[in-house]
């Protein structure tokens, strides 16, 4: 089933009166990959999901609600906002909210109202949650082993750790690490080091009679090079929705791992012969005899300039890009498509009848490394659309 215009964010708009463009996302592919993974990581292990950046530009909420129905077990994003969304839409899955927020009294009510879990990055964030929850605040504490981002220093963690245990109004709930992870063959000593020192953080952490009940530093690039790293949690983004690099991600294992990104479509709204052979010394893009161009209602506002790859199909045909984008509209060189009028579909991403353009193909084109750059590049004035054998709502 597809079901148009699900995410709240763009539910205001409405079939047949909206412009027609569309990004079709595969729920069931997302879903399927949350099986994969099950069947992939040791029994038992907790398995939390990324949801940040608007799910990854999928949805947010139409994102979490399948995968709180495929199984995983806490969903994790990067503002508090987004976990109050999820909250507030029916999502009953537990909340990681990751570093990077300013901590005051508010975002710790929010947090604290709805039981999310809050992660402390250094001693100054464990203090300020210790000093405005009301009741307890149950934390992760995230450790800093080589990607000097978030956390904290590795070689200091298990006496910082243990003073924030020491703090009234803080429940430690478990202890994460996001690896940096270097692309190329020679990257897994670089992890294995890394998952030593988070080893010896959590083992000194145990020593001290500190329980940690959830330990994970396994990200999409870990957990497809080291699997769950022998820890008993996952914390991965990408892999779940297929986002995979297609040079040094393609051999997933035991896992069949499918892309979420099903599609990015619009229509003919104008198609015109261009009649001015004068000027084109300065024409925007090279004219050619007996040229013929179609316009689709979809611009650089609303991403398309990361989201194509120099052509587009039409009628079952591949048509070049004509010069760039304007703010919400592209031209196509539909010459060789003579028979072409307004509304016929048109098709950056995806299939029609026996052609395709793929996301690799995009990527490619665009010079990106992973296809996140093309799920997030899709802003939200282009309506989700979601395919489903169930019905989500």
């Amino acid at each position: 089933m597809l079901s148009p215009h699900a995410d709240p964010r763009v539910s205001w708009r409405t079939p047949g009166i909206a412009r027609p463009n569309v990004f079709e996302i595969d729920l069931d592919a997302i879903a399927h990959n949350v099986r994969e993974i099950r069947r992939f990581v040791s029994p038992g292990v907790r398995f939390f999901a990324a949801v940040k950046a608007n799910g990854y530009g999928f949805g947010l909420v139409p994102v979490g609600r399948i995968l709180q129905d495929a199984g995983v077990d806490v969903l994790a994003v990067a503002d508090v906002l987004d976990a109050i969304m999820l909250a507030e839409r029916g999502v009953s899955a537990s909340i990681l909210v990751y570093g990077g927020n300013h901590v005051s009294a508010d975002v710790v009510r929010a947090i604290e109202d709805h039981g999310f879990f809050a992660t402390v990055t250094d001693p100054g964030v464990a203090e300020a949650y210790s000093h405005w929850a009301a009741s307890r605040i149950r934390v992760f504490v995230e450790v800093d082993v080589g990607l000097e981002r978030f956390g904290l220093p590795y070689g200091e963690a298990p006496a910082l750790i243990q003073a924030i245990c020491g703090l009234p109004k803080v429940e430690l709930s478990g202890m994460y690490a996001h690896l940096h992870a270097p692309k190329g063959t020679d990257a897994e000593p670089y992890l294995r080091e890394e998952l030593r020192r988070f080893d010896v953080v959590l083992r000194h952490v145990r020593d001290a009679g500190i329980e940690v009940p959830v330990a994970m530093a396994a990200s999409t690039p870990v957990l497809l090079r080291v699997g769950h790293a022998g820890l008993s949690g996952i914390d991965v983004g990408r892999i779940v929705y297929g986002n995979l690099r297609s040079d040094t991600e393609g051999d997933t294992g035991q896992m069949q791992i499918r892309q979420a990104f099903a599609g990015l479509r619009s229509r003919l709204v104008h198609c015109r012969d261009v009649r001015d052979q004068e000027l084109t010394s300065v024409s925007p893009f090279p004219i050619h005899a007996r040229m013929r161009i179609g316009i689709a209602p979809i611009g650089y506002s609303d991403g398309i300039d990361a989201l194509h790859c120099g052509m587009a199909l039409v009628r079952g045909q591949r048509v070049p890009i004509a010069g760039s984008a304007s703010l919400e509209h592209i031209r196509l060189d539909i010459s060789d498509v003579p028979e072409a009028q307004p509304g016929d579909e048109v098709v950056f991403i995806g299939r029609q009848g026996a052609s395709e353009i793929t996301v690799t193909e995009v990527l490619n084109a665009r010079g990106f490394d992973q296809p996140t750059r093309l799920s997030v590049a899709v802003r939200e004035s282009v309506p989700r659309a979601y395919k489903s054998s169930l019905r989500h709502k």
